[in-house]
């Protein structure tokens, strides 16, 4: 039986959400489909946020469809990228425990960077956003 470390652990959590982020984009289509997850920040100020469809563009893409998919989100081909990357990488590093010759010390410092510089890059355009809401909010207060 595998030791089951803290490291093991989280990547097996991990490939599990994200297979179920990719099983959810399976279940519904994307024109017409009723998605459970709305933009809950669209809904409260009837402004458009950057992650606005993106369920639907994850539909769309699950289907082939990559012109579709822009339309409803220009962010959804990054971010489905990086969520690919990081459910194939979960799994490899499931199994990079026993190889022998792979320095497991090392395997975890370029996951961190990797990880970190994938998120930063696909998810840009929403941290921007949400740190330019954060500061107008402040700013209206003070």
């Amino acid at each position: 039986m595998k030791n089951f470390d803290s490291y093991r652990i989280i990547n097996i959590i991990f490939a599990g959400v994200i297979g179920l982020v990719f099983i959810y984009s399976c279940l519904f289509l994307p024109d017409g489909g009723k998605h459970l997850i709305p933009s809950f920040y669209t809904d409260i100020t009837g402004d458009a946020s950057p992650s606005l469809g993106l369920s639907r563009a994850f539909s769309a893409i699950v289907r082939g469809q990559l012109g579709l998919a822009s339309q409803f989100n220009p962010h959804a081909l990054n971010i489905f990228a990086f969520f690919c990357f990081q459910f194939l990488f979960r799994l490899i590093s499931l199994k990079v425990d026993s190889i022998s010759f792979v320095n497991r010390k090392t395997w975890i410092r370029i996951d961190i960077v990797l990880s970190i510089s994938l998120f930063l890059m696909a998810f840009y355009p929403l941290i921007e956003f949400t740190l330019q809401s954060i500061l107008e909010v402040m700013n209206s207060i003070f």
